[in-house]
């Protein structure tokens, strides 16, 4: 493209829900958008869902993410590309899908354009399946290969893009043989220590993590390996709660981080009561979108991990919340011990590197998990009356 031209930014698995924010992030701000999804059928169901921007979006087919060749022409003719190197939690949770009140079963996982770096690629898609039998073919593998392949796909075939950004995960950062951690606070330093080769023979929910962390890691080992033409930054959240900018069917097929939130409204665990966390740190997804943005437009973010998370939350305080903001869904919700906070000593975060580099101010618990709840009873009320038949 012409210096002068908009740019245009890929987005790899545009119709997810932090894909389709991220999607927003830049069209919002004048760029074009090119959205890769595996079906022509699911490009319709986000061009209705981002209607708005016309022929500003645009998309590639990519039928299979794990192919060698897969992204070769996704990546043609754009000036960066946002890529997510495996399934961030918002996406996966080590909670069974019972106690998340889903039903069993499988799945696979403006014209402020910048002067320096004009190029990115953001990558947001690697499949995932809660039935893993080798965890090397099935988790390892596609995560550390898919990131390495389109990496070399964009170092061979555009060599317009000058900053890859790179979703990755707060798994690459938990040590999660320290479970609590009190007195701890994780930082971009931290990496899941967990050797490759037990993360092999380890429960696939460990091995999970660990393809988070050594995707993550390869791709840094490419730029020092190859010194290609582009410099890349990672984007690693926590548990990415907030509204959705995707399509929603029902509300039995949500993404696992609304489901998370949405069991906490919907009556299934008013009985067992609040549920206690395995994760202790949320961000906003409206943030991420806006940290995958600023990590392509700030000079300084190239070959930087970007912990992006607002702090420290427990469900007791999303039922606070939810009870406290929409009152007329109280009465499904736990009430547990309000007020009570976190409830015990647990780990920290430290979000300074991505204020200080990025420019980034974050969104509280009250009006991610308050927008979350309204969305939900809004949801709730069109889908019973689309259904017509009392169900949601």
């Amino acid at each position: 493209m012409g210096s002068n031209a908009t740019p245009t930014i890929l987005i790899t698995g545009a119709s997810g829900f932090i894909a389709a924010h991220i999607l927003n992030e830049f069209l919002d701000q004048g760029y074009l958008v090119r959205g890769t999804v595996r079906s022509e059928a699911t490009a319709d169901k986000v061009r209705k869902t981002h209607a708005r921007h016309g022929d500003k979006l645009s998309f590639a087919i990519v039928p299979d993410i794990a192919a060698p060749d897969g992204f070769d022409d996704a990546v043609k003719g754009v000036d960066g590309v946002c890529f997510f190197i495996t399934p961030s939690f918002q996406s996966y949770s080590p909670i069974p899908q019972e106690e998340r009140g889903e039903k069993k079963k499988e799945k696979t996982a403006q014209t402020n354009v910048p002067s320096s770096p004009k190029s990115q690629v953001i990558h947001t898609a690697s499949p995932f399946t809660y039935t893993v039998t080798n965890n090397e073919r099935d988790l390892l593998n596609p995560a550390i290969n898919g990131t390495t392949s389109l990496l070399t796909a964009i170092q061979t075939h555009n060599p317009g893009v000058k900053r890859v950004v790179l979703t990755s995960s707060i798994a690459a950062i938990l040590d999660p043989t320290k479970a609590h951690w009190p007195g701890h606070t994780y930082t971009e330093r931290d990496w899941n220590p967990l050797p490759l080769e037990k993360a092999k023979k380890a429960d696939p929910r460990l091995a999970y993590l660990a393809s988070k962390t050594y995707a993550e890691k390869a791709a840094f080992a490419y730029v020092d390996e190859h010194q290609p033409h582009f410099s890349i930054a990672t984007i690693c959240p926590p548990m990415v709660y907030g509204p959705a900018a995707h399509a929603i069917a029902s509300l039995d097929e949500l993404n696992t981080s609304s489901a998370d939130i949405y069991r906490l409204m919907n009556g299934s665990c008013v009985a067992s009561g609040v549920p206690s966390n395995s994760l202790w740190a949320f961000v906003d997804v409206r943030d991420v979108a806006t940290a995958h943005r600023l990590a392509y437009e700030k000079r300084d973010a190239a070959g930087q991990r970007f912990l992006v998370a607002s702090g420290s939350y427990s469900y007791q305080m999303c039922c606070d919340v939810i009870r406290e903001q929409v009152p007329e869904v109280r009465e499904r919700v736990p009430e547990g011990v309000p007020g009570s906070g976190l409830g015990k000593e647990v780990y920290g975060v430290d979000n300074s590197r991505a204020r200080e580099v990025l420019g980034m101010e974050f969104r509280g618990l009250e009006e991610t998990v308050g927008d979350m709840a309204r969305e939900f009873v809004v949801l709730e009320k069109g889908l019973l009356h689309a259904n017509g038949n009392g169900s949601v």
